[in-house]
């Protein structure tokens, strides 16, 4: 057994602190990156922690624009610099948890947030979902009422995967490919391609 039997992970501190709120309505703990009181602990991710590696990370070739298409075939993350501190709070609670509530937003990329971090760090434990639309009393009640299995939500985590990786190969290879092209007719710009 850990220290908690249940981790609420939330996708961003206010609505970590929101269910905190709910909980412990008299108060509770507050350490670095988390709430906790008594068998339960609240903590949250600052939305987007990790993201894509950048190319040359898949090969110093990838250094140079010309080298290209890029065409990862294992996908590698990394924890944003301003998010490592969280990151290790996040996994050291994780150790401590014996169930992970699933606290990102009731769409695909809220849960593609959370579960990417229990992916990332090796998460083995079992995991609920809770589907917060709105962060009232009566709204977070009526989730925590109806938790379900993270697995029931497997696709919208794979429809955020294949969008997000499908932006970075576009964005990636489409944007040294156009700025190449203008160079090459004695444009000196720099073509960002892509989504977002």
């Amino acid at each position: 057994m850990g220290k908690y039997a249940n981790l609420y992970l939330a996708e961003k501190p206010d609505i970590g602190r929101a269910i905190a709120g709910y909980l412990w309505p008299d108060g509770a703990e507050k350490g670095k990156g988390f709430i906790a009181k008594g068998d339960t602990c609240v903590s949250w991710a600052f939305g987007h922690i990790l993201g894509l590696a950048q190319p040359e990370e898949y090969g110093e070739e990838y250094k140079l624009w010309k080298n290209y298409p890029i065409l990862p075939k294992t996908w590698k993350l990394h924890a944003a610099a301003n998010c490592q501190e969280q990151l290790k709070v996040i996994r050291g609670l994780l150790k401590e948890s014996d169930t992970v509530i699933h606290a990102g937003d009731p769409d695909r990329e809220g849960q593609l947030l959370i579960d990417e971090i229990l992916d990332y760090v090796g998460n083995k434990k079992p995991v609920e979902r809770i589907l917060l639309n709105a962060l009232d009393e009566k709204s977070i009640h009526e989730s925590l009422d109806d938790l379900r299995s993270n697995g029931d939500f497997v696709h919208l985590k794979e429809s955020a995967l294949a969008r997000s990786r499908a932006d970075w190969l576009i964005g990636m290879n489409l944007s040294r490919a156009y700025t190449l092209a203008a160079r090459r007719q004695g444009h000196r710009v720099v073509f960002p391609i892509g989504r977002v």
